[in-house]
């Protein structure tokens, strides 16, 4: 399972934003210290806006807010608001359709294997994320 650009950037994104859920974070911070593309970074943050992911606060102390409690948002929830990846039926040999009618070799291993992909973006969640960041930077100190 490949997630596009933008899946990646909103992982990058929610899971910032994540560290300290209770302050606001400005475009422009984020953009230094994210280094997502400031156009795509400002669109990207209007559209899980409008996904109810983020609470955008407008105005000069205004900022990007998560809109949920950590343990509210899954992995799975950003996946599915930025990318159809996990609702595709994507071959794992690149055809464009799975010809369910003929099974490839490995239709029913990457099958598996994707749904046990979806389990673990299904449980994890922010909270959990942003636990694991934490206990890492803690750990380089």
């Amino acid at each position: 399972m490949n997630f596009s650009k933008t899946t990646e950037y909103g992982l990058r994104i929610m899971s910032y934003i994540s560290l300290d859920s209770s302050r606001l974070y400005t475009a422009n911070e984020l953009f230094e210290k994210l280094q997502i593309p400031f156009r795509y970074l400002r669109k990207l943050l209007n559209f899980l806006s409008k996904q109810g992911l983020l609470v955008s606060i407008q105005g000069k102390q205004g900022g990007y807010q998560l809109a949920k409690p950590l343990h509210e948002i899954t992995l799975l929830n950003i996946v599915e608001a930025t990318d159809d990846v996990v609702n595709e039926n994507i071959c794992f040999f690149g055809f464009q359709n799975c010809p369910l009618t003929e099974k490839c070799s490995m239709h029913d291993k990457w099958g598996t294997v994707r749904d046990a992909t979806i389990e673990i973006l299904k449980t994890t969640t922010l909270l959990e994320l942003n636990q694991s960041n934490k206990s890492i930077n803690l750990s380089k100190k």
